[in-house]
């Protein structure tokens, strides 16, 4: 994976224009990943922000959890999805959409995964093809096919959410994320870091939703 450059977001006339191969960006994951990050302007200096305000904000993310969960609650069509046993889960199931709670023994399995997705998001390090990938396989693990060749093996169901609740659920995730980022106190980070990280993970969100729906939408 090419390393993040520093990119100019001037609104000038550009001195080319690129050629993009939609075949490759259908099928190559790097080609795909060089072309959103350079359409998103997402830079090294993205990068750094993110790095800088990591610490601060990772705090909220027990909380950003919960609040995605108990948003998933208020819809039959979101909260059914967790009626299915999934990636690994082997405890209890309840038998009826009303028994299951946010204190479900599933919930509580599945909160841990979503708390290292948003953990990896503050912390990871884009300049590298692995954690390109690894958003990419999130994108794929929710369609019903598995990624992962040990839970092909071992015969683990991956979850299976329509494209619409998971774009829904960045959605949410984004929000929450770019609002503690602007209630960060002023000795923490000061104006012009808070617009920077809003941004910056502004563009990753997207990035992420592209990782989606690149596995649900033929084009």
């Amino acid at each position: 994976m090419t390393p993040l450059r520093s990119i100019s977001t001037e609104g000038t006339c550009p001195i080319f224009t690129q050629e993009v191969d939609p075949v490759l960006l259908k099928h190559s994951l790097e080609d795909r990943v060089a072309y959103l990050t350079d359409f998103l302007n997402f830079s090294s200096h993205d990068q750094d922000v993110i790095t800088r305000i990591a610490t601060a904000v990772n705090g909220i993310i027990p909380s950003l959890v919960d609040s995605m969960y108990a948003k998933l609650f208020e819809f039959d069509i979101t909260k059914k999805v967790f009626m299915t046993r999934n990636q690994g889960f082997d405890g209890p199931l309840p038998e009826r959409l009303e028994d299951l709670t946010l204190d479900s023994a599933q919930i509580v399995f599945r909160k841990v995964f979503m708390k290292a997705w948003a953990r990896r998001v503050l912390t990871a390090d884009y300049s590298s093809g692995k954690t390109w990938a690894y958003m990419d396989k999130v994108g794929v693990m929710h369609t019903g096919v598995s990624p992962f060749k040990h839970q092909r093996t071992m015969g683990i169901a991956p979850l299976n959410v329509p494209y619409r609740d998971c774009a829904l659920t960045l959605g949410l995730v984004q929000n929450i994320l770019q609002t503690a980022i602007l209630q960060l106190p002023a000795e923490t980070a000061d104006l012009q870091t808070k617009i920077d990280a809003v941004s910056a993970i502004n563009k990753v969100i997207w990035i992420q939703n592209d990782l989606f729906s690149r596995h649900y939408i033929d084009e």
